[in-house]
């Protein structure tokens, strides 16, 4: 599938000279390589998730484009008729330090590795990446609050307040950090930086699991589903 972007880039040789200057120079010399070697850190606490990519999906290329301010890139791999897009960090973004550590330590330790070179990422058909998704974790700055967790799912704020009143939390300070077609839902609590991850299944809110090791479940999850390329049947509820 061909890509709406004005530079697919296989190599360091393809990226126009103009946007070296916006791009991290971990980026620029692997691009071409495999994904385990432009991303090890991730690759290391997800290890199924990432084996899956290599073996089903594209050795990642570069998509970028010119913004009014700045250039936008995003890391593409793809398979028949889909693309999952890496939504790149700009190269000014901190992706190591005290600044860095404060903006995410609110999730589990392993998630923090969703975060450090890419803004998250989405499987899609289009040819272009897009805002909204579901089935992966969200953007970091659009999880979803309780407001729009209502919106979503249909739930009354009687229950929503209900939720975050069990698992100890204020209601503003409760964050879903993914949301699958199948209505299955990860929540975190902002407020006391433990790390842990809620779920839940819809507007089922009085049925919550707490996730025992976030690392190993989100791994196999996203195993599941980049190998099928389609939502799995995931049972959180069990593991």
């Amino acid at each position: 599938m061909e890509l709406s972007y004005e530079y697919i880039c296989s190599t360091k040789d393809d990226i126009p000279k103009e946007a070296l200057a916006h791009l991290d120079d971990a980026i620029i010399n692997n691009i071409g390589n495999s994904f385990s070697t432009l991303f090890p850190r991730f690759s290391k606490e997800f290890e199924k998730a990432t084996f899956a990519i290599e073996t089903h999906w594209s050795r990642p290329k570069l998509a970028i484009k010119k913004g009014l301010r700045e250039w936008i890139a995003f890391l593409v791999v793809q398979s028949t008729g889909k693309n999952i897009f890496f939504h790149l960090q700009p190269e000014f973004m901190n992706k190591e330090g005290e600044l860095f550590n404060e903006d995410y330590q609110m999730l589990p330790k392993s998630w923090v590795e969703i975060y450090r070179w890419f803004n998250s990422f989405c499987v899609t058909e289009k040819d272009h990446a897009f805002m909204d998704w579901w089935n992966t974790p969200f953007r970091y700055e659009a999880r979803l609050d309780l407001d729009d967790y209502e919106k979503a799912s249909g739930s009354s704020r009687k229950s929503t307040k209900k939720f975050s009143q069990t698992v100890g939390c204020d209601w503003s300070k409760l964050r879903c950090w993914l949301l699958t077609e199948n209505e299955d839902a990860f929540f975190i609590n902002e407020e006391k930086l433990d790390g842990k991850v809620y779920h839940v299944k819809g507007k089922h809110l009085d049925q919550i699991t707490e996730i025992k090791d976030p690392r190993k479940v989100l791994d196999d999850y996203l195993a599941d589903y980049l190998s099928e390329v389609s939502v799995p049947k995931f049972n959180f509820a069990n593991v």
